[in-house]
C-alpha cells in the first residue's frame, strides 16, 4: 500500500469524531474553537476548516458566535435510511450485472486499489461513493440516482463516525478492502443473485457496525452520568 500521511484537518477531524463517539462531545452540548484550539495544541485554522467540514457532513451545527454543537443521531433514522438503500441498491446492482464488460469489471476492482491504496483522510470518501455509484449503473436511470444522492448523504453522516480512515490507516484500508473485493467478486460472476445477495450483505454488515458503534457512544454517556451522579 502507498504511504499515508494525514494533513493537520484530517487529523483535527479524527480527533474531534474521536471525542464525539467517546461522548467528550455529547449531542446537544456546545463547544468552542477556541476551547478546540488549546485542547489539541494547534492554530484555529485547521480547527476551523475541519468544523466547517464536519457541519457540511451534518456531524455538527455551528453558530455565528463560533461556538458549534454535535448534531444528535438517531438509531431509527438510521434504519430508516438503510432499509431504502437495501431496498434499491441490491436491485440496481443485479440488474446491472449481465451486461458488464470485463473492463467495467476491472474499472470496480481498479476502484478498490486506487481507494484503500492509496487514499487517506477526507480525499476517501469521494471514490468510495464513487464506487458504490459504479456498482449500480447502468442499470441505475436519472430518478435513481435522485433518489440514492439524499440517501448516500444521509448515511455518510453515520459512516464518517464509526469507519474511519485516519486513526489506523493500514487496518482500515485493509479490512474494508476486503469487504469490498467481495462485491468485485461478485460483479465478476455477471450472476444477479450472487451480486443481490453481496450487495444486500455488505449493506447489512455497514448497518450493523454502525448500529454498534451508537450502542457504544450510548454505553460511555451512561457510565460517565452514572460517575457524575456518584461523585455530585
Amino acid at each position: 500500500m502507498a504511504s499515508r500521511k494525514a494533513s493537520a484537518v484530517d487529523l483535527v477531524l479524527h480527533e474531534i469524531r474521536r471525542s464525539i463517539l467517546s461522548g467528550e462531545l455529547p449531542p446537544g452540548q456546545p463547544f468552542t474553537v477556541p476551547a478546540l484550539t488549546e485542547q489539541l495544541g494547534v492554530s484555529h485554522v485547521p480547527v476551523r476548516e475541519a468544523l466547517r467540514q464536519l457541519e457540511a457532513q451534518g456531524l455538527i451545527t455551528l453558530s455565528p458566535s463560533r461556538s458549534a454543537m454535535v448534531t444528535p443521531l438517531d438509531a431509527d433514522d438510521l434504519r430508516a435510511i438503510y432499509r431504502l438503500r437495501i431496498t434499491v441498491e441490491p436491485e440496481l446492482a443485479a440488474l446491472s450485472a449481465p451486461g458488464r464488460t470485463d473492463a467495467e469489471v476491472d474499472e470496480l476492482d481498479r476502484m478498490v486499489r486506487a481507494t484503500f491504496g492509496e487514499v487517506l483522510g477526507e480525499a476517501f470518501w469521494a471514490p468510495h461513493r464513487e464506487f458504490h455509484a459504479a456498482m449500480i449503473e447502468p442499470a441505475a436511470s436519472g430518478w435513481d440516482r435522485r433518489m440514492l444522492a439524499p440517501l448516500w448523504d444521509a448515511s455518510e453522516r453515520y459512516t464518517r463516525l464509526v469507519f474511519d480512515p485516519v486513526g489506523a490507516p493500514e487496518s482500515f484500508a485493509a479490512h474494508r478492502a476486503h469487504a469490498h473485493d467481495e462485491l468485485v467478486r461478485a460483479a465478476r460472476s455477471r450472476d444477479q443473485e450472487q451480486v443481490r445477495a453481496a450487495v444486500r450483505e455488505h449493506l447489512e454488515n455497514n448497518l450493523a457496525t454502525m448500529l454498534e458503534g451508537m450502542r457504544s457512544l450510548d454505553a460511555t454517556r451512561r457510565r460517565e452520568w452514572s460517575g457524575q451522579d456518584a461523585t455530585a
